[in-house]
């Protein structure tokens, strides 16, 4: 459902033509989506991407970590109305093409693209809108477990499950579009949602490792 929310969102963008009124009628709606992280295995050195995990097989244990992305609403096209530092925290959705839960069954190669100013390139992202702490940088996510090796599967790796409500139209409406280099390009996209909660999976048993409700996510002093 919410693909099909930003189809249309897309074909509307492409052809700058306002936000369609069934993509608007959707503020207030619930969604669970599921976010396959982790597969291409796992990741070492420091633990700067957007999502990874790492096994000690000598301490049986497995790390699991996320870090949240924040982007100025200005590179989304909204005008700051100087009202605060509000801007968006949440994902990029790194297969927005697929529907599946998990990771494919055939190993990927390569992670999705960071630059070094943090805004990864993506075309489609997940959000919320944050205010007070817009200025600091996310809070990491991070579980660290005693697990055995053949209690998870290094090719089906983790999902993110994010629940909440889709957001109104001061934040954006619940899809919004953005052509940053002109109507020739593919418009890139963010999903934008009050989160209730995140959690994460474990694809292999559908065990849960850990959630946080939302308001224990922000940046800590």
């Amino acid at each position: 459902g919410l693909l099909d929310l930003v189809a249309d969102a897309i074909d509307a963008a492409s052809a700058s033509r306002p936000l369609p009124e069934a993509v608007q009628a959707a503020a207030g709606r619930r969604f669970d989506l599921m976010l396959p992280f982790g597969c291409e295995g796992p990741v070492e050195g420091e633990r700067t991407a957007p999502f990874g995990w790492r096994y000690d097989e000598a301490k049986s244990t497995l790390r699991v970590w996320i870090n949240p992305m924040r982007w100025e609403r200005a590179l989304w096209g909204i005008t700051e109305t100087g009202e605060g530092k509000a801007a968006f925290e949440g994902f990029w959705i790194a297969r927005p093409w697929s529907t599946a839960p998990e990771c494919p069954a055939t190993p990927l190669s390569g992670a999705i693209n960071t630059d070094p100013s943090g805004q990864a390139q993506g075309e489609l992202a997940i959000a919320r809108l944050i205010g007070d702490d817009a200025g600091k940088s996310a809070r990491r996510l991070d579980i660290v477990k005693r697990m055995a090796p053949d209690d998870f599967d290094a090719v089906r790796g983790f999902a993110l499950r994010i629940t909440g409500r889709l957001q109104s139209a001061e934040a954006g409406g619940p899809v919004r579009c953005f052509q940053r280099a002109g109507l020739h390009e593919r418009p890139q996209c963010m999903i934008i949602g009050d989160f209730a909660e995140l959690r994460v999976e474990n694809s292999k048993t559908g065990d849960l490792l850990g959630v946080w409700p939302v308001s224990e996510t922000n940046q800590r002093e």
